[in-house]
């Protein structure tokens, strides 16, 4: 396979506070959003199954993504909730 950025990569989960950043299923190790690799495998939507907008912030059917990724929003097959997350949110406030 050819060699692409991780954001479009289904195998790539963006972090759920700063989806710059994310989890590379594949090797297990974060990554940023413009880093590649010649494991790229393209996000394929498919009917009945849910996917992740950053953008909205919430999980879309795979009818909505379609929608959505024909507006430039991006979608992701999950996304990545890092552990300490929950001490990130508390400390904003």
């Amino acid at each position: 396979m050819a060699a692409g950025r991780c954001s479009d990569c289904a195998m790539w989960r963006p972090h759920v506070v700063y989806p710059f950043i994310g989890l590379c299923t594949l090797w297990g190790k974060l990554t940023a959003d413009d880093d590649g690799c010649d494991r790229f495998r393209p996000i394929v939507i498919e009917d009945g199954s849910f996917y992740w907008s950053p953008e909205l912030r919430t999980r879309v059917t795979g009818e909505e993504a379609r929608l959505l990724v024909r507006r430039g929003v991006k979608v992701y097959l999950g996304a990545y909730v890092d552990p300490d997350v929950r001490e990130e949110i508390y400390g904003a406030f």
